[in-house]
């Protein structure tokens, strides 16, 4: 049952709109956890005065000496966000992140049959969306695991659950751009340190969400025979520092020492899918993590030689609880845990083992699990791999230092999602950029035929012509965009997606959900890029 605004809102009492700016001061100092007034005539509410405003009215003697006996409507927020009783809060933030974000610094005015009911504060909307958001996550859990129950019924139950799990996942991570991008906004533009938690809340919350989606297709994809393996060449000492940076920083919270070593030639290069056996790697340290309170995680990296082909042996250990010879038996199985309490304690969905699993399978490879001598648990990972050659030198002219700053220009933004235009909007907006966003390919198309653009960004699926025809439209003529970059954003990451993307020849593809951030050095890189490709040309033809 999603919750209503009147749930979470505080009878504040009203006062007049002959009121004076002095006579709040009084009951301002006296509440502390007043955030705002209403000001209300005759049952109807025009707006509300925040404890902000009248703080920074009378923030100085001059300024006490000439608003103390100023009418409160002087300082009142004059269009603030009202919603009647029994709407939604979720669709309170959604109307206030496409129209206003009054109602994520200032609050929300209720009314009851038009009438004044009470005020929800930013921190309770806030808290109210964090909540609804992890409700949400914990349904899609749920509702998966009921299909997979179901899983064997019908010969093309797998490809059906795929297109099923791949719909949702395009149906999930564009509302989820809206979620975490304004979460993000969010953080870089409230003050105080409960409204920035808060909306940290969303914003983990939402990652939870779009974690447990990307397992769910991986897993989808395993079961199906379907996720692809890339191989190519990677350096395993390399592979191992990058692990012993990204984990130092998540273990840091608790008291255990993190030991990473290569066993061997710590420089020996190797060809496999290092993405994918980075998953695998993630997914044990993130089992160890959850359930080791104190000792150690170890990882072990070494490689050998079996039956006449060299294998990588990836061993990752703990001093934790461990795990019961019972529970060993099914604990690689798909949202399966250590003890029924494991979610509630420790979080997770039961997927992490289980996509390891089938990971190492899917390269030929196998999982094992072993009790620590010390305590806890042992997991070995074995997977053939290749043996790369060396990296071949780089001779010639040495290269040119990288240009590193450019005019922001103007951007053009292709999305008929309305929040995931105002994230990508406000965030290219806070960056410097201008932005013109339009919601049809063929507006795209026309506004690229008449100003000229630094980049142009184009939702994959618009309605009517598509993101591709975008491309394909601008790079065949020969306007002022045919070489501008242009950007695949879509959320469907689908291998097949990439791979379309790619062959169209999109400058690179935006995965939804958007983060501000992300988006932003990602748009400087390629115009870095770009500016720099273009300064070598000039230089070689004045040569």
């Amino acid at each position: 049952m999603p919750v209503r605004v009147e749930d979470i809102a505080v009878a504040v009492r009203p006062i007049p709109t002959a009121a004076t700016i002095s006579g709040l001061v009084t009951r301002f100092l006296a509440n502390p956890d007043l955030f705002a007034v209403p000001i209300v005539s005759d049952g109807a509410a025009l707006g509300m005065v925040t404890r902000r405003a009248v703080l920074e009215a009378l923030a100085t003697v001059s300024l006490r000496e000439a608003n103390s006996s100023s009418p409160v409507t002087s300082i009142m927020v004059e269009q603030p966000v009202m919603s009647e009783a029994g709407t939604p809060v979720g669709l309170v933030a959604k109307i206030a992140s496409e129209m206003s974000n009054t109602a994520l610094t200032d609050g929300v005015i209720v009314l009851a049959e038009g009438k004044y009911f009470g005020l929800i504060s930013p921190a309770s909307l806030l808290s109210a969306i964090a909540k609804e958001n992890t409700a949400r996550a914990r349904a899609l859990q749920v509702a998966h695991k009921r299909l997979q129950q179901k899983q064997g019924e019908a010969g093309t139950f797998e490809q059906e659950k795929a297109q099923f799990l791949s719909f949702v996942g395009h149906e999930i991570r564009t509302p989820l751009t809206g979620i975490l991008g304004v979460a993000d906004l969010l953080q870089d533009s409230v003050n105080g340190s409960e409204p920035k938690r808060l909306a940290r809340t969303i914003s983990e919350s939402g990652h939870h969400l779009d974690r447990l989606l990307s397992d769910l297709l991986d897993l989808s994809r395993l079961e199906a025979g379907k996720l692809s393996i890339n191989s190519a060449p990677f350096e395993l000492g390399a592979f191992a520092n990058e692990a012993r940076d990204l984990w130092h920083s998540r273990i840091a919270g608790k008291r255990l020492d993190l030991r990473i070593r290569v066993v061997g030639e710590p420089n020996i290069r190797l060809e496999g899918d290092a993405m994918r056996l980075r998953q695998i790697l993630f997914n044990l340290m993130s089992n160890a993590l959850k359930f080791t309170e104190r000792g150690y995680i170890g990882v072990e990296l070494s490689t050998f030689e079996a039956a006449g082909s060299l294998k990588l042996r990836m061993t990752v250990e703990d001093t934790g609880c461990g795990i019961s010879d019972a529970d060993k038996a099914r604990l690689f199985e798909a949202f399966e845990q250590a003890r029924p309490s494991t979610a509630s304690t420790h979080g997770g969905s039961g997927l992490g083992l289980s996509i390891a699993k089938g990971l190492a399978r899917r390269m030929e490879g196998e999982v094992l699990l072993a009790d620590n001598p010390d305590g806890g648990s042992v997991f070995t990972v074995t997977i053939p791999v290749k043996r790369a050659g060396p990296r071949l030198a780089v001779t010639g002219a040495p290269p040119k230092p990288r240009m590193r700053a450019f005019e922001l220009g103007r951007i053009l933004l292709a999305e008929d999602h309305a929040v995931s235009a105002l994230v990508v909007t406000r965030a290219l907006s806070a960056a410097g950029w201008q932005v013109d966003s339009v919601q049809t390919a063929e507006d795209a198309i026309a506004k690229a035929t008449e100003n000229t653009y630094q980049a142009i960004l184009t939702d994959i699926h618009l309605p009517g012509a598509t993101g591709d025809d975008v491309l394909a439209t601008l790079r065949d003529s020969k306007g002022p965009n045919a070489l501008a970059p242009i950007i695949a954003v879509t959320a469907d990451v689908s291998p097949e997606r990439r791979l379309a993307c790619q062959r169209a020849g999109f400058t690179t593809i935006i995965e939804k959900p958007i983060r501000p951030r992300a988006l932003v050095a990602t748009l400087v890189d390629i115009l870095l890029a770009d500016k720099a490709a273009a300064a070598e040309a000039t230089e070689l033809q004045r040569a």
